[in-house]
């Protein structure tokens, strides 16, 4: 940002004197014995400068677009990125140096905090909210029975990806990508998912449903290499991922007590939201 501050400021100084010379070809003398103004033959002089202005002008400009998306880029928290992932790792200082690293897997840093201010959905919560997707759960996916969750889902494109989800999770998906797409498009290119909707029990439990069974999570990957679970490592393109996503809401699997860096689902506080709208 500095640079950028500082190259405004250089090319506003330079374009200065273009433009009090181009000023004083265009304001009449005003003192009393000022010489008359040059014949027709001097014309030439004035469009040349004023080439010169348009030029520094136009410069100005591009530099300027430049500020307001890094503006942006701040204002969406992607500065943290910037930020060794861990003590001694070797991370690119800037976003635009990592599209070809996206794939890359680092440790995550501070990875228990990654969902703070966010609150998680329990299976009880999702139980009170919709029911049970279908009474006789296992381990593998099947259909939902519920009536309620069947006429609240939907399958759709969201971006670069196809994903069956409610549809207000459907609208707030798309929004992530959205503005992924604007602010990290060579990282929009190439995420691909390894599913969303599939109603079944959590791994373990008896008859506890998975935010997947509900259709409220999706598991994301970087040009389809899947990520281990549990070993507290990740993409470096889902890091950057994770922002986008915890600014509409939705909970990290990075976060997790047992690490799933794959998966985002929706918040309780998002649900919540929805419910006192009626979307859900």
């Amino acid at each position: 940002m500095r640079i950028v501050g500082a190259l405004l400021i250089a090319l506003a100084i330079a374009a200065a004197p273009f433009s009090w010379r181009y000023a004083q070809t265009l304001i009449p003398a005003t003192e009393p014995d000022a010489p008359e103004p040059a014949p027709a033959s001097a014309e030439a002089a004035p469009a040349a400068l004023e080439a010169e202005v348009a030029f520094l002008s136009d410069q100005l400009a591009r530099l300027s677009q430049r500020v307001d998306a890094l503006d942006s880029r701040t204002a969406l928290n992607l500065a943290s990125v910037a930020r060794p992932l861990e003590p001694r790792a070797e991370i690119p200082e800037a976003t635009d140096s990592l599209k070809d690293a996206f794939a890359q897997v680092v440790l995550i840093a501070d990875r228990r905090s990654a969902n703070d201010g966010l609150s998680h959905a329990t299976p009880s919560f999702l139980r009170e909210l919709i029911g049970l997707p279908r009474p006789d759960l296992t381990d593998n996916c099947q259909s939902a029975t519920n009536p309620r969750l069947r006429d609240l889902l939907s399958t759709e494109d969201v971006g670069p990806i196809r994903a069956t989800l409610v549809r207000p999770a459907l609208v707030s998906i798309r929004q992530v990508f959205a503005n992924v797409q604007v602010f990290e498009p060579e990282l929009y290119d190439r995420i691909k998912t390894a599913g969303s909707l599939c109603v079944r029990r959590i791994r373990g439990a008896q008859s506890a449903a998975s935010a997947h069974a509900y259709g409220l999570a999706v598991d994301i990957n970087i040009d389809g290499v899947l990520d281990s679970l549990a070993d507290g490592k990740t993409q470096l393109g889902l890091i950057l991922l994770a922002d986008f996503f915890k600014k509409e809401g939705w909970i990290w699997g990075a976060g997790f007590g047992r690490e799933d860096s794959m998966h985002f689902e929706v918040s309780r506080d998002k649900l919540e939201q929805w419910r006192r709208l009626g979307e859900i």
